[in-house]
């Protein structure tokens, strides 16, 4: 399928595809490093979170919004 792309990519003349193409490495390419731009502290607190929706720790926006009237 990599070969079949590569010659795809290289006989096209449509610059705009070429474009779209082009912004999704880019963007491939950033989204793999922001994770390592986090501070230990950051990396933690997006662990906990990940960890709390797996155990089914979360609330909708309805339910905290509810929850924080009330308490207001």
């Amino acid at each position: 399928m990599k070969y079949e792309l590569i010659e795809w990519v290289t006989k096209t003349n449509d610059s705009a595809l070429l474009q779209i193409l082009k912004s999704i490495k880019d963007s491939n390419i950033a989204s793999s490093d922001w994770l390592e731009k986090l501070t230990p502290a950051e990396q933690e607190s997006l662990n906990r979170g990940i960890n709390d929706q797996a155990q089914g720790k979360v609330l909708t926006s309805r339910e905290f919004w509810a929850d924080y009237e009330d308490n207001v």
